[in-house]
């Protein structure tokens, strides 16, 4: 085989290769559970809202919700995917840890912190994405997260 015939055979391989590559779509860098439970394990809460202490925000989370409370852990989009996977290819979407614990009065609270993008990876600030409260089947959203102790304490009456 000529030199010519094996520069092009190599071309149309190295294109080949190139185009596969891009159809692939964007590399993405995957965020596990593991990776954002430890960032808000050692994460001061009072980054998260300035009236909380500066322990960390899973030991006061754990404290809130008191030592029977059942915890689940679970990373996802943070509720922004449309469902438009050529709208959603084309976006970073935010990533999420969010933790909720079921409490023994049937009760739900959780709380959804941002820890990164799909594109760039974990961040060094989180920041708080939702806090909720379940009762009774309807959803009740709180504002703060020094807000929720109090949150829960009047929730126990209903």
């Amino acid at each position: 085989m000529s030199s010519w015939k094996k520069l092009n055979v190599m071309n149309k391989s190295l294109c080949g290769l190139a185009l596969v590559v891009l159809l692939s779509g964007p590399a993405y860098a995957q965020i596990s559970a593991d990776d954002a439970i430890d960032l808000l394990e050692e994460f001061p809460a009072a980054k998260l809202d300035s009236l909380l202490p500066k322990t960390p925000f899973l030991t006061w989370f754990k404290n809130i919700v008191g030592g029977s409370a059942k915890l689940h852990w679970e990373v996802n989009d943070c509720g922004e995917q449309t469902g438009v996977p050529m709208v959603d290819q084309q976006r970073d979407l935010p990533v999420c840890l969010e933790v909720s614990a079921d409490l023994p009065d049937n009760r739900k609270v959780g709380v959804a912190v941002w820890v990164g993008s799909e594109r760039k990876g974990l961040t060094d600030t989180p920041a708080v994405y939702d806090i909720y409260l379940q009762l009774l089947g309807q959803f009740y959203h709180i504002k703060r997260l020094s807000d929720l102790p109090k949150t829960l304490k009047q929730s126990e009456k209903k």
